[in-house]
């Protein structure tokens, strides 16, 4: 096992492109973390000029409410880390690189195993980023801090590990069919921006339910702010045990046929 990490973070850290698209993502990850509340405060701050009622001030970045806004905004910069693990896999094809490493010894599952590796700490290092991130936004701006304070809600941290997983075995499986860089990131965004949207749409609300990205989607519903309670809007405040296990399902299903692809291919 550790020969396979070894083996795997090798590659990543000799790629120029890799390092790139990383650091592009973490740039972009901090910068709206850290900006979403100057933005939403300025939209507010106009809004309450011309408002007939009072709109009150609120902070995204309190504790303990930190943890449920910065994961439901970090959700939306998945889609830079499902590219990077797209071009990463069709790459060992385009190279051969996959089969070098078959001809070295290693089996097709020991293959396999790495990249699920690889999607794990990808999918752990963008939440610590986003607790790191977090914590120092929170310590900033929350007066009276308790360690109680700090710990409520911060499960959604899990919940989003969990979600960019999901989305990365997704990314993995399109990127493992259909072995080309560049048709598999234009089907993964047709599906994810366009077909699954229009699906949705079409089908009954009880069928729709269970698409694999609405699913993914769903787990960390829109934060319940001061602002969504003024007009009387209500969201989820936990997560629902049968969302996780749709999308723990997802995700199993999405490895497994990555897997059978590459037990089976000609490599």
């Amino acid at each position: 096992m550790k020969n396979i990490i070894h083996i795997e973070l090798r590659k990543l850290v000799k790629s120029p492109a890799f390092w790139i698209i990383l650091g592009l993502y973490t740039l972009s990850l901090v910068t709206v973390l850290s900006g979403t509340e100057s933005f939403i405060n300025h939209v507010v701050e106009n809004a309450r000029k011309n408002s007939p009622i009072p709109i009150p001030s609120f902070s995204l970045y309190a504790f303990p409410y930190v943890w449920h806004n910065m994961t439901y905004v970090a959700g939306f910069l998945k889609f830079l880390l499902a590219c990077l693990v797209i071009l990463f896999i069709t790459n060992e094809y385009t190279y051969r690189t996959i089969r070098q490493n078959i001809i070295n010894g290693m089996s097709r599952t020991s293959y396999f195993g790495s990249k699920v590796i690889s999607l794990a700490l990808l999918s752990l290092f963008t939440s610590f980023i986003l607790v790191m991130n977090s914590l120092i936004l929170g310590f900033a701006v929350t007066e009276e801090i308790t360690l109680m304070l700090i710990l409520d809600k911060v499960f959604f941290v899990g919940v989003y590990f969990l979600e960019v997983f999901a989305f990365l075995s997704f990314a993995f499986m399109a990127a493992t069919l259909l072995q080309k860089a560049g048709l598999a990131i234009i089907v993964f965004t047709i599906y994810v921006l366009i077909a699954e949207p229009i699906l949705a749409f079409r089908l009954p609300e009880e069928i729709a339910w269970y698409l694999p990205m609405k699913s993914i989607g769903r787990m960390i519903d829109i934060p319940n702010t001061a602002l969504m309670k003024l007009f009387g809007v209500n969201f989820r405040e936990t997560v629902e045990w049968i969302d996780m296990l749709m999308v723990v399902a997802y995700s199993s299903i999405f490895l497994f046929f990555s897997y059978l692809k590459i037990r089976k291919s000609d490599i």
